[in-house]
């Protein structure tokens, strides 16, 4: 097998023939951890001979070559602040255009409402479900609010004590009429137990796709003025609950004055990209902090391969895929611990320092800062933290492994939806509620997303790759 072929070890249950994927892009407009996730597991499923569909939105702006080869695209809205970003609603078409695909099994990738149709599916026609948890919930409020909104003590206690709450229990809600629930990290299993879900709950990691990361290093994409063997690197999404602030505070105060040389160079855009490069330089980082918007992933394993130290301050993190990309390319990472993703990926003094980010703030990013310094100071240390990261990453990481997983998380739902055919259908399903609450819920989304103005996601325009 060549590091650009998809793995075809893992072998698929004779029963699987025909798979749906619920994604929240059919285009992925700019960088997005669940729908590159989608789009490696397309590949794999295809490369063993299943036939994939991917449903979601329609996109107005997308070419027929940014599409998946096998899609259902629903009616859609944009969201006003997400600019390519379209919430997908429920038709009557889209519902018999699915049911009429036969599929042996959906896969939700989609922490929306769009998992509703996989839920139907169930009901209706007795196909096993699995949902994926994509996102952070107690993170969706600080992305929604203007910043006046958030000082205000009304309307942010109001988000963080109603409509979180709401959130998380309607989340679990629909995961309960699933046939399991895929997290990404241990510490999310205990998180949805306590939020009241019942299905059976597997975790399983992502996986770093070979034929990108494994591509030859190819030209320093760095600026001139990031010296070598200095070099620290974030790639992340620019908004707020990726912790950009803290780590652009931290690295002004107990890296930069300790190391002369050192850089700091963010790859990544976003709706708050403005505001951290005007942070950096009240910060006094000209010349230190570097923005170089967004690169399509083909492009991000350059900039890991000739960096030094991957640095990450993000809690927001089901996962967190570019702390193990980062490390499948051989760099060690500092983080902090979130007791969730991140924490998973990185064993601290081993390839990498996670750092707890509280209670005393100050003193978690006086610790993270001397973590980064002592590494930028020692050369063989890093290289041996480097080294160790990407043997650990490429072993937890692997393709054929997460496939494997998947398949038995497979094999065990399509049991699940057979032992409770019964209950099932005594329970029955209540399809105008579903349809009304799915209108509501994402009505409601577009609503909110008036509430600021339009993003510049990906100001340097480069596209992401598409689904073949």
């Amino acid at each position: 097998m060549t590091s650009t072929e998809a793995s075809t070890r893992a072998t698929p249950p004779p029963w699987l023939r025909r798979i749906a994927i619920l994604n929240d892009y059919a285009r992925v407009p700019y960088a997005n951890g669940s729908s590159f996730a989608s789009q490696m597991l397309r590949r794999e499923f295809a490369a063993r001979g299943q036939e994939v569909t991917v449903i979601g939105p329609n996109d107005p702006h997308a070419r027929p070559d940014q599409l998946p080869p096998r899609r259902i695209l629903l009616p859609s809205l944009p969201l006003r602040n997400h600019p390519g970003v379209y919430m997908p609603f429920p038709s009557a078409r889209s519902f018999r255009e699915a049911a009429a695909q036969k599929f042996d099994f959906v896969l939700s990738q989609s922490n929306h409402d769009l998992c509703d149709l996989g839920v139907w599916l169930r009901f209706k026609h007795d196909v096993p479900l699995l949902c994926v948890n994509t996102l952070h919930l107690p993170s969706v409020y600080g992305v929604v609010l203007t910043d006046r909104m958030r000082k205000n003590r009304t309307i942010n206690g109001l988000f963080q004590d109603r409509l979180m709450p709401w959130l998380e229990h309607h989340s679990a809600e629909v995961y309960n009429l699933g046939d399991g629930l895929i997290v990404l990290a241990e510490g999310l299993v205990d998180y949805w137990r306590e939020r009241g879900v019942t299905v059976p709950i597997h975790v399983i990691p992502r996986a770093v796709a070979p034929h990108i990361f494994d591509a030859p290093a190819g030209a320093d994409p760095f600026p001139a003025s990031a010296t070598a063997g200095q070099r620290l690197l974030v790639v992340c999404r620019h908004s707020r609950e990726k912790g950009v602030e803290r780590l652009l505070r931290l690295f002004a105060r107990h890296v930069a004055p300790a190391c002369p040389q050192a850089s700091l160079t963010l790859v990544g855009d976003g709706p708050d990209h403005d505001v951290f490069r005007a942070l950096a330089e009240r910060l006094g980082l000209r010349g230190r902090a570097h923005f170089v918007g967004e690169v399509p992933v083909t492009e991000v394993p350059n900039y890991y391969r000739h960096a030094d130290l991957f640095v990450y301050t993000s809690l927001s993190e089901t996962y967190g895929q570019v702390v193990s990309e980062a490390m499948w390319c051989g760099r060690a990472a500092v983080a902090f611990a979130d007791g969730m993703g991140v924490s998973q990926q990185i064993r601290s003094g081993r390839d990498g320092w996670l750092v707890e980010p509280g209670p005393d703030a100050e003193a978690a990013d006086a610790e993270f800062g001397a973590r980064v310094v002592a590494l930028l100071r020692d050369e063989a240390a890093l290289k041996n933290m480097s080294e160790e990261a990407a043997r650990h990453a490429r072993d937890r990481a692997d393709p054929d492994r997460s496939i494997a997983r998947y398949y038995a998380a497979f094999e065990a739902a399509r049991e699940h939806c057979r032992s409770t055919a019964g209950e099932r259908r005594a329970q029955g399903l209540n399809t105008p509620r579903l349809i009304s609450r799915w209108f509501a819920v994402h009505g409601a989304v577009v609503g909110l997303s008036a509430l600021r103005p339009p993003a510049l996601l990906n100001r340097n325009g480069g596209e992401q790759p598409a689904w073949s």
